[in-house]
């Protein structure tokens, strides 16, 4: 058997059968990052702070994570024919996974967990950024998001072409990737997508959504069963 030690401080106590090692390992570079000569690395996907993530931008990698820290949004309405109430909520410290990037090249980023449950819509907008919910992530999420330090430029939700069209994200090709749970990790979790199924339908709104067994699927808009999984853009320079 032949046993590679690097870095280390090899102590061996005669008349016993000690073998002391000390030192620092090589496995990690700036920002949490494994080095990029690691030995004995299972996975290439690095797990960043934020700060690391900033730092190294042009390492990064699909797959690779971002550990967030927790924040609280405020309660908040958002008008419409029908207000919708968003209740206080304390977000808990997860992280976010790089799943690609956007036309201007910046990264696309999906927290891991499914956060909270809410309608997407009550009054029949089809246009997701002009829904509640749309605006409610993009307005006083996205603050106490920057307020905790995470640098997101925008945040909303996951496409249905992003997770499920033809030239969807890398990352969603394999469908265990878009399984998500809450973090009670109970089960399994559908949650919303930011693509209406059929806008051309004068009726009430359905938006797509990824099934609890990560198949595309829909429900009506105005259903607060609906789990949100935010998905948020950093610049990549």
């Amino acid at each position: 058997m032949n046993v590679l030690i690097k870095n280390c401080k090899v102590e061996i106590l005669t008349g016993t059968e000690t073998l002391a090692i000390s030192g620092k390992t090589n496995c990690c570079g700036a920002g949490n990052a494994p080095a990029e000569n690691s030995v004995g690395v299972i996975s290439e996907n690095r797990v960043y702070t934020v700060a690391g993530f900033m730092a190294n931008r042009d390492k990064v990698r699909i797959g690779d994570r971002v550990k967030l820290p927790a924040f609280t949004v405020p309660a908040a309405k958002m008008d419409g024919k029908t207000v919708m109430d968003f209740d206080e909520l304390h977000i808990k410290a997860d992280e976010a996974i790089v799943v690609g990037k956007d036309e201007k090249e910046n990264f696309i980023l999906v927290f891991d967990h499914c956060l909270f449950q809410s309608a997407v819509d009550l009054d029949d907008e089809k246009r997701f950024e002009m829904t509640q919910l749309g605006q409610y992530l993009q307005s006083e999420f996205l603050r106490a998001m920057n307020g905790a330090g995470i640098p997101a430029e925008s945040c909303g939700l996951i496409s249905n072409n992003e997770m499920f069209g033809d030239n969807r994200l890398e990352y969603f090709k394999n469908g265990r990737n878009r399984v998500a749970f809450d973090f009670d990790d109970d089960d399994s979790k559908w949650y919303w997508l930011s693509t209406p199924y059929n806008p051309e339908v004068a009726s009430s709104a359905y938006f797509c959504d990824a099934g609890g067994n990560g198949h595309s699927n829909y429900y009506n808009a105005s259903s607060a069963g609906g789990c949100v999984r935010p998905r948020f853009v950093i610049r990549s320079i």
